[in-house]
């Protein structure tokens, strides 16, 4: 497990280095790349040589979900975030936008709203937009350096009839907020009131720091689940996201079963004998390999904390609860949005995700992955120094 090492990626069609997506996005593909939420890190020696191993085999027939399969996935949410997990309530899915995509189908219609809470990932816009649903805004608030939910406002919002399903990103992306079990119930219960469908995003729910605790909210009490899904997946967790499927967590009987019907009708809940090796494996077999990752982010964090307080207080650092993405404020140094993008690109020669990509709450800001090694960090916070110093 040396997070050290740079592992040269160039001979795979590996999106982050894309030359023709770095000069579209950024004007230049000659930037370091953080943008893109993978990590440079190798996946878990004991993934490698279990798929290693089923290539080996040489038949890739149809194969199908044991109850070992079922037992790793249930056994690891027992013993990382202490939720009993009913493997009942599963169904799989392509990915957690998919699973997000099909519920907006399934609970609303053409022109409902869809509240979701800005800064965050704007592949939620995305696919709000491509169901034809309209976005409706529950701004976070950033207080005293932390990111908090403005629940007054969302009850206005979701007492709307027209407003039917919120999203929840939990932990946040982009801005590191791993949100507690009050926080997650008071969202719950407002939304229970109001007759609105809770769907979570969960893909960085691996990703937490201590003494913050990961909450699935289909773990809420059973009142408050029931009007709720969480997208689960190993993707992020084992840097495998090129490679698995996703999860909904379904506790109400009839939700999941329209899903699932969903599922059956478009064929699209087949199984890849690569990826069920790959979830077996990780969650029966990646809990030091994920330890020593969570060391290593904070170290990370750490580092970049100390290193602007001591070269660049002008940006600071919002302290991330969870997830290996960096929300960077850098409004001290006075650039609008679309000045602080060429900045960063062209001068800084970094390739960063600018804050506006997320809402235009996030103006001012920018999302950093740092699951990256070390000196690559280092390298990257040095070209931003040394290119500031005409700004400061």
């Amino acid at each position: 497990m040396n997070f050290d090492q740079i592992i040269d990626r160039s001979g795979y069609p590996t999106f982050k280095l894309n030359k023709a997506q770095l000069t579209e996005h950024f004007g230049s593909d000659e930037v370091l790349p953080f943008w893109i939420a993978d990590m440079d890190f190798q996946s878990p020696g004991a993934l490698i040589a279990a798929l290693t191993a089923r290539a080996q085999h040489g038949i890739y027939g149809y194969e199908y979900k044991t109850a070992d399969y079922f037992n790793a996935i249930t056994g690891w949410y027992r013993r990382r975030h202490g939720w009993t997990l009913d493997s009942r309530q599963l169904a799989a899915v392509p990915g957690v936008l998919s699973a997000i995509a099909i519920l907006i189908d399934q609970h609303s219609n053409e022109g409902d709203g869809v509240i979701i809470q800005p800064p965050v990932f704007f592949e939620f816009r995305s696919v709000i937009r491509s169901n034809h649903r309209r976005i409706v805004k529950n701004p976070l608030k950033l207080v005293d350096g932390k990111y908090q939910m403005d629940f007054d406002d969302l009850e206005r919002k979701a007492a709307e009839p027209e407003n039917k399903i919120m999203i929840v990103c939990n932990p946040h992306n982009p801005v590191g907020r791993v949100w507690t079990r009050e926080e997650l119930s008071r969202v719950g219960e407002i939304c229970r009131r109001h007759n609105v469908l809770v769907i979570s995003d969960e893909i960085h729910g691996d990703i937490v720091y201590p003494p913050h605790r990961y909450t699935p909210f289909v773990s809420l009490a059973d009142e408050l689940a029931q009007g709720a899904v969480s997208c689960l997946s190993p993707a992020k967790t084992f840097n495998i996201a090129g490679m698995v499927d996703a999860m909904a967590a379904i506790p109400n009987e009839d939700y999941r079963r329209q899903f699932r019907d969903f599922a059956h009708r478009y064929q699209i809940n087949k199984t890849n004998v690569f990826a069920l090796a790959a979830v077996e494996t990780v969650y029966t077999q990646g809990d030091a390999w994920l330890d020593a990752l969570l060391d290593y982010l904070q170290a990370n964090i750490n580092f970049l904390h100390t290193y602007f307080s001591e070269n660049l207080p002008q940006v600071k650092l919002v302290e991330p609860e969870g997830t290996f993405l960096a929300w960077l404020d850098f409004t001290a140094l006075g650039l609008d949005a679309k000045a602080l993008e060429k900045f960063l690109a062209q001068k800084a020669k970094i390739a960063v995700s600018p804050g506006y990509w997320f809402g235009r709450e996030g103006a001012g800001y920018a999302r950093m992955n740092i699951a990256t090694p070390r000196s690559v960090l280092q390298a990257a916070v040095s070209q931003l120094t040394a290119s500031s110093i005409n700004l400061c």
